[in-house]
C-alpha cells in the first residue's frame, strides 16, 4: 500500500515525465539550424482576401537575387563609418506575393514598426540587408535584418522621416 509520504513524490515523478518529452522538443526547437529556422515573415491578404503568411529560412532568403549597396548611414542611424550592406532587395521579396498593398509595415523583434509606402520601393529600391562587410547580422548586430535606404545617393533622404524608417533587428513584414 502506498503511505501518504510516498503518494505525493510519486505524482511529482509522474509530472516530470510527462513534461519532459516538450522541454526536449523545445530544445531542439531552439538549436534548429540558422538554415531551418523562419527568419522573416511576410504577411498580406490575398486577392480574395485571405490573410497569407510566408515564413522564409535562411536558405530561402540566400535564393533571391542578391542585392548591395555600400555607404556611410546618417550618423543618427548610430552605426559610424563606411560599411558594405548585402541581402535582398524588397522588391524581389514583394515578388514573393500575390499582394497589391501599398504600404509595408517593417516590424522589429521588440515590437517597434514603422510604415513605408510602396512608392519607396519603387523608386528608391532599399536593401533589406543581413550581412554587414561580409558579416552576417547578429542581433547584437542590429540582425537579422536592416532596412538601408540609399541615403548618399538621394538627399532628400536625409531627413528624420526615412531615418526613422530605416528598421533594425525587423523579423517581420506586413503588406497592407
Amino acid at each position: 500500500m502506498i503511505d501518504r509520504v510516498r503518494l505525493p513524490l510519486l505524482a511529482v515523478i509522474a509530472l516530470i515525465a510527462a513534461l519532459c518529452p516538450l522541454f526536449v522538443h523545445a530544445q531542439n526547437a531552439t538549436s534548429a539550424p540558422l538554415t531551418e529556422r523562419t527568419v522573416l515573415t511576410l504577411h498580406w491578404l490575398n486577392p480574395l482576401g485571405e490573410a497569407t503568411s510566408l515564413e522564409l529560412k535562411q536558405a530561402q532568403i540566400d535564393a533571391l537575387p542578391p542585392h548591395s549597396i555600400s555607404l556611410q548611414l546618417p550618423q543618427a542611424l548610430g552605426i559610424e563609418g563606411f560599411h558594405s550592406w548585402h541581402g535582398v532587395s524588397v522588391q524581389d521579396l514583394l515578388k514573393l506575393t500575390d499582394s497589391n498593398g501599398q504600404n509595408l509595415r517593417i516590424q522589429a523583434l521588440n515590437g517597434y514598426y514603422t510604415v513605408m509606402p510602396r512608392s519607396d520601393i519603387e523608386h528608391y529600391n532599399p536593401v533589406l540587408a543581413n550581412y554587414r562587410d561580409g558579416n552576417k547580422l547578429s542581433i547584437r548586430d542590429k540582425g537579422p535584418f536592416m532596412l538601408i535606404y540609399p541615403f548618399q545617393q538621394y538627399n532628400e533622404l536625409n531627413q528624420q522621416l526615412y531615418m526613422n524608417r530605416s528598421v533594425w533587428q525587423i523579423n517581420e513584414i506586413h503588406i497592407e
